[in-house]
């Protein structure tokens, strides 16, 4: 008879630390494998491929039916930031930590243990990890140098915005939608940069919306019925929220930019500035 409450072993594995990874899960009902999955989930860390298990075995398990979970991990470091014991400092992480607690919440209870490598259970979706990166050939993936570290990206604001929307709710839909009118100013270590600014008619703005909500992977853009993915659509909660507007530059004065068309709220930290140019204006892209 099926029972309310099930059993989760989950693993993740990364060979190189960040390098290709996969996850893997066991669910069982009163003693019986009622779900096994494996995935390549490509470049990832271990940590980051451990919290892949843990919310596709839960999501799994919300499917099914079942409503308590006792989940066990041999990742100390995933468990105990899920029970609240440790702080979530890495944003990727952070990430997968917020759609993990985000499916939790659909559960009557759901309690995570930490449990040694050695355990039988987690052996077995351990295994099933690393038979699944040694199923992985060439060309099944795409391939990342090994020179590149996401932990080496670094945003830094180029300056920030002063604009009279003072919250969400307050900016338009697009920039373009308004005339109203705001300032970008830039830090004084970056003056340099604004050389011959005033040169410009439009500027492309690059902003980080800081306030965005960065697990949406999709949504409906304002008056369709279709649900499309983040990057189909201009919606400002995706991944990474970086926000681009078209706007006029009215007006140059010292570090101070006077603009028209930026639908960013007060306080905005400003990423990039770049011209429009005469490009900009092509509909297609050369196929040859």
């Amino acid at each position: 008879m099926k029972d309310a409450s099930v059993i989760i072993y989950t693993d993740g594995a990364s060979r190189g630390n960040p390098g290709d990874s996969a996850w893997a899960y066991m669910i069982l009902n009163n003693g019986t494998v009622v779900a096994k999955k494996t995935e390549f989930c490509g470049y990832a860390t271990n940590n980051q491929a451990e919290y892949f298990a843990i919310i596709n075995a839960l999501s799994d398990a919300a499917e099914k039916g079942f409503k308590k979970i006792i989940l066990y991990s041999d990742s100390e470091l995933v468990v105990r930031q899920l029970k609240g014991e440790y702080k979530v400092r890495d944003s990727c992480l952070r990430q997968l930590y917020m759609k993990a607690t985000g499916i939790i919440k659909a559960f009557d209870s759901v309690s995570f243990t930490n449990v040694p490598r050695s355990d039988r259970n987690i052996a077995i979706v351990d295994k099933m990890c690393n038979e699944t990166l040694d199923r992985v050939k060439k060309g099944d993936k795409i391939p990342v140098p090994e020179i590149f570290d996401r932990d080496e990206i670094c945003l830094r604001p180029v300056g920030i915005v002063r604009s009279s929307y003072t919250g969400l709710k307050d900016a338009p839909r697009q920039g373009r939608l308004s005339e109203e009118l705001a300032e970008i100013h830039i830090f004084p270590e970056y003056a340099d940069a604004l050389h011959t600014i005033e040169k410009c008619t439009h500027l492309v703005v690059l902003c980080w919306f800081n306030k965005a909500e960065r697990s949406i992977l999709r949504a409906t853009p304002p008056g369709q019925r279709e649900e499309r993915g983040v990057f189909a659509i201009r919606s400002p909660g995706r991944p990474n929220p970086i926000a681009l507007d078209v706007v006029d530059l009215v007006q140059v004065r010292g570090t101070v930019l006077t603009v028209r068309g930026l639908d960013a709220i007060n306080h905005t930290p400003v990423l990039d500035i770049k011209p429009v140019i005469d490009l900009d204006n092509v509909q297609t892209t050369k196929t040859k």
